[in-house]
């Protein structure tokens, strides 16, 4: 079983942003997005997005809890390695599954010190505490792994991530306009991909500056957890995955 990553093109969801810009966030994101996998049956499935984050010398793998609902076991879980083309399985690393009582967010803590340092050197990771609750903001970009973007060749799956921009319909939500139609960074419109595996991705809120060569700087403004086809796209409050990392404290 292995993973590898195929290049993708930024969307563009009604929000007006320049193709050049477009290009470059998505080349800053692609290794902060990681795809969380699971082995079903012999097979490596795609389950759901996280994003890395760090608290007090620990690394954690923010998510949204729905996706454990169907009792899947945490050890079956997988975090593949960059682009190396291989895989962490979650049962190797002293894994801990934290969930909110209230918000549909969850972390999983990485208590294993030689695991941890195989993820850094894979992902970027963020640390937690730095990470601020958005002011109002209009425009986000989500960005992580559709199941309508993955596809299994001779044992290795292979995905496609998303980078969409997106408008938000309410910035405090976060709620965002997700309609069924975008424009990719060549031009060209096409359907914008149903978020199914998308869930527990980090929404980036998008603030003028200059960082990383893209002339803005991304702040985690939510976590993606729902969706309507055509209307928009749903985030529970990022608050709520520092609460969880408090826990872990006591």
């Amino acid at each position: 079983m292995s993973w590898q990553r195929v290049a993708t093109q930024a969307l563009d969801l009604d929000a007006g942003v320049a193709a050049a810009r477009a290009c470059a966030v998505a080349e800053a994101l692609w290794r902060r997005i990681v795809p969380l996998l699971v082995v079903h049956a012999g097979r490596l499935e795609p389950l759901a997005s996280g994003v890395l984050y760090e608290h007090r010398g620990r690394v954690l793998i923010a998510t949204c809890a729905h996706v454990f609902d169907a009792g899947v076991p945490l050890g079956d879980l997988a975090v593949p390695l960059g682009d190396s083309g291989r895989l962490m399985f979650l049962r190797t690393t002293r894994a801990r599954l934290l969930l909110h009582a209230s918000a549909d967010v969850a972390l999983v803590a990485i208590d294993d010190a030689a695991a941890s340092e195989r993820l850094r050197a894979a992902w970027r990771t963020h640390a937690l505490v730095t990470v601020a609750d958005p002011d109002a903001a209009s425009l986000y970009v989500i960005a992580g792994y559709p199941y309508a973007q993955m596809r299994r060749v001779d044992g290795v799956l292979y995905a496609r991530p998303l980078v969409a921009f997106a408008r938000a319909l309410d910035a405090q939500a976060p709620l965002l306009g997700y309609p069924r139609f975008a424009r990719r960074a060549d031009g060209i419109d096409v359907h914008a991909p149903e978020l199914d595996g998308v869930s527990g991705a980090t929404l980036w809120r998008v603030q003028e500056g200059s960082a990383e060569g893209v002339d803005c700087v991304l702040h985690a403004g939510g976590v993606q957890v729902a969706f309507k086809p055509g209307a928009y796209a749903r985030g529970a409050p990022f608050g709520a995955l520092r609460e969880l990392a408090e826990r872990l404290s006591h």
